[in-house]
């Protein structure tokens, strides 16, 4: 090679950096791929929060305003397989309700059926609203929305209401937190 004349190629350095650079930003993707998902997932509870209230709100229009009953207990746990929920289960209960308008495809992103827990609002011994600790709820949380009778969602949390006719659904969200909608 005679003075003055230039390479071609790149030197070890710059192939190096280039490679470093890429490993960066394939890290950095990644990293924020799993985030991304799970945020994709709970913008579709979200939704399935608000179409449950959609339901809510259908069945009350055929039903004079009210809501589904209750059993005899002060809470009520609808099993999370629809399919075991019994064909003669009246269409007032909650059961029925998740029966005939649910009609067993609400189910969670990742592909479990939702279930729902479903209680009474009313003041604790040390008067905090609705009895419910929300700061203990965690994903997954058996996929449970979690619906509370005569409550409104204030600030994200469950408060209750003067009308029998309103609730509050609450589901814990993959990214952290919970979500509250009401009807």
């Amino acid at each position: 090679m005679k003075k003055g004349e230039l390479k071609n190629g790149f030197t070890m350095i710059e192939l190096s950096l280039v490679i470093a650079i890429a490993g960066l930003i394939f890290l950095m993707v990644f990293i924020a791929l799993p985030w991304l998902r799970a945020t994709q997932r709970d913008t579709k509870r979200r939704e399935d929060l608000l179409s449950f209230i959609d339901e809510v709100k259908t069945y009350q229009q055929k039903n004079r305003g009210t809501l589904p009953g209750m059993s005899d207990d002060d809470k009520e746990d609808i099993s999370v397989d629809w399919t075991a929920i019994p064909s003669d289960a009246e269409a007032t209960t909650w059961a029925g309700f998740y029966r005939d308008y649910l009609r067993g495809n609400f189910m969670d992103p990742v592909g479990e059926n939702y279930s729902l827990m479903v209680t009474n609002c009313g003041r604790d011994v040390a008067g905090r609203d609705c009895n419910i600790n929300t700061e203990n709820m965690f994903y997954p949380n058996n996929y449970r929305i979690t619906v509370i009778r005569t409550s409104t969602c204030s600030n994200g949390r469950p408060v209750q209401s003067s009308n029998p006719r309103k609730l509050a659904a609450i589901y814990v969200l993959e990214t952290g937190g919970f979500y509250c909608a009401n009807s």
